[in-house]
């Protein structure tokens, strides 16, 4: 817990983010209330708000998951002889959970009053048309992801890499879903649900945008970071959007590269693309032994870790780095 109070308090990319939502407020004139309780909801509302909110992630979208991925073939990587490395949750982990439940939770309250009440959004089912509706759609998975890989890039600069993305590469071969996929420091949370804010105004102030379109790409999106942290092997192209758990998974293992969710024209724009290997080698099944499962398989660890210590103890630490000077 020590741990999660010091990189949730203690870190600079916190106090910027706290101070840009703080001179934010003060230039549009809102209250920390109505940031948090656009609806001015009762507090016993707002928190039953959040369990409805927890319920559809956890229950029908994480559910969906769930109930579809045993019906589909393992990632390549996931199949070899030897078990990939699993990071434990840990008490650091479920703090961040936590938080960004709350996060989430806020957002969808601030998009659901938008919605609502903005004029740029179209909500009559009979004014949905072609432009406003599946176009919008398209282009909101592609500004999203326009925003989002290049932000994403940036979080792994070294000067910000171990203030906020460190701790999302943790896992190297993600495998539980919506916990994996939710499981990042809240800086990173929120910047990834802004860029989403600044999508749907990008999108609405172009093509035009019906409620209908907002409400599938929430659905889609949420489906496919879902999916992006399981060892099932799920690809869906059309019309550009180009969505591969392969994909993501090389960006976990080679965290340089495929820095986009489900547009990878964007990581072959910034020369971050990379196909995927599953990191068995061919003769490896057949070779798997008692004696040789036990070694380590330097292709499968990330690319931090000791395999020295993976041999000798069954787990995966850092390994040490060299002393300057």
């Amino acid at each position: 817990m020590r741990e999660a109070l010091e990189t949730l308090v203690l870190n600079p990319a916190s106090a910027l983010t706290a101070a840009v939502a703080y001179g934010m407020m003060l230039r549009s004139g809102a209250t920390f209330g109505s940031l948090l309780n656009p609806w001015g909801l009762s507090l016993p509302l707002w928190v039953a708000g959040y369990l409805a909110v927890r319920m559809a992630l956890l229950g029908f979208v994480d559910g969906f998951v769930w109930a579809l991925a045993p019906r589909l073939p393992a990632l390549p990587s996931r199949v070899g002889p030897k078990p990939v490395f699993q990071h434990k949750i840990n008490a650091t982990d479920v703090a961040y959970l936590v938080v960004n439940s709350t996060v989430e939770y806020v957002f969808a309250l601030q998009i659901s009053h938008l919605l609502w009440f903005a004029p740029l959004v179209v909500r009559a089912p009979t004014s949905l048309s072609l432009l406003n509706g599946p176009l919008a759609f398209w282009m909101l998975l592609v500004v999203d992801d326009m925003l989002y890989a290049p932000l994403h890039r940036a979080m792994h600069l070294q000067a910000v890499y171990r203030w906020v993305h460190k701790h999302h590469h943790r896992n190297t071969f993600p495998a539980r879903g919506y916990i994996d996929a939710a499981n990042e420091h809240p800086v990173e949370q929120i910047a990834a649900l802004c860029l989403h804010w600044v999508a749907v105004h990008v999108v609405a102030h172009t093509a035009g945008l019906h409620v209908a379109a907002v409400l599938a790409h929430f659905g889609v999106k949420a489906l496919g970071a879902c999916f992006n942290h399981t060892g099932y092997d799920v690809q869906l192209r059309f019309c550009g959007i180009e969505y591969s758990v392969r994909a993501h998974e090389t960006h976990h293992r080679k965290p340089n590269t495929n820095f986009a969710q489900y547009v990878m024209f964007w990581d072959k724009l910034m020369g971050t693309y990379k196909e995927y290997e599953s990191g068995v080698k061919a003769s490896a099944a057949a070779a798997a032994t008692p004696a040789n499962l036990s070694k380590p398989d330097a292709a499968r660890l990330p690319a931090w870790a000791d395999p020295a210590v993976e041999a000798r103890e069954g787990r995966v630490t850092e390994r040490p780095q060299p002393r300057a000077g």
